[in-house]
């Protein structure tokens, strides 16, 4: 039975796949292209023409940093409000400090409510060595820290509450290339791993498989332009347990001027 796309279904997709989607733009690789983007389109397939949803869409302050993103609410084909939206800063260096995370709330004097905040700490030399997740009460109940080795990110502890919870493992080629990232639980076991593929230096695949049986869990596709800017995501479900949709992430870029 091909799963339908409620307007219910869709708000929860578009809140567990945006850190994801962050990650794709920030972190795949140093040769990306730096084109503004202008907004994430969601499609339910490749062949698709109308999207069903604008995931996020950017703005940027005077020195061209991301200063807010936020997400509409589709109602057959309409704008008909905001999910969410985030406020960004920085600090005097020009590195990212928080992201202020705003949810819709109907018991909100202002329609919304700040649920929670991202926080990000730095080396002396410019590296990102932990991220906070600060709640509704200010509390920091689970943050990331960030281990790194002859400048590459090799490993990324998550806790909660104090307590490690799992760890990623990168590995990288001679030429620098992440190749290989591997997620572990706090008892060392490993639970899924992802292997990434490139053209040139543009990550263009990347695979999840559980660790368990090696089966393929799911697979993503990226397409670029020829100013190296991701214009496609194309993720692809490939077990019958997961729980999430198949689905396309298409960018669009503010032109330059």
């Amino acid at each position: 039975m091909k799963a339908k796309w409620s307007l219910l279904g869709l708000c929860s997709l578009i809140i567990v796949l945006l850190s994801g989607c962050q990650k794709d733009l920030s972190e795949l690789n140093v040769n990306q292209g730096n084109a503004k983007l202008k907004r994430i389109l969601l499609f339910a397939s490749a062949g698709s023409e109308k999207p069903i949803s604008i995931v996020e869409e950017y703005e940027y302050d005077e020195k061209g940093r991301i200063s807010k993103t936020s997400s509409p609410m589709y109602d057959n084909g309409v704008i008909a409000g905001t999910i969410k939206y985030n406020l960004y800063e920085y600090n005097s260096s020009d590195q990212l400090v928080k992201i202020k995370n705003f949810n819709a709330n109907l018991n909100s004097p202002t329609g919304f409510i700040n649920l929670q905040n991202y926080i990000y700490s730095y080396s002396t030399d410019g590296k990102k060595i932990k991220e906070s997740i600060e709640n509704l009460n200010g509390v920091i109940s689970e943050y990331s820290n960030y281990e790194y080795k002859d400048d590459q990110l090799v490993k990324i502890k998550k806790y909660s509450y104090n307590a490690l919870e799992s760890y990623i493992e990168n590995q990288y080629d001679k030429s620098g290339r992440l190749i290989k990232e591997s997620l572990f639980a706090s008892d060392d076991k490993c639970i899924s791993y992802t292997i990434h593929t490139y053209s040139g230096f543009l990550q263009v695949k990347s695979d999840l498989y559980i660790y368990q049986n090696d089966n393929q869990y799911r697979s993503i596709k990226r397409t670029f332009d020829n100013n190296n800017n991701l214009i496609t995501l194309e993720s692809n479900e490939l077990s019958l347990y997961s729980n999430m949709m198949s689905f396309v992430f298409r960018y669009e870029y503010f032109e330059e001027i």
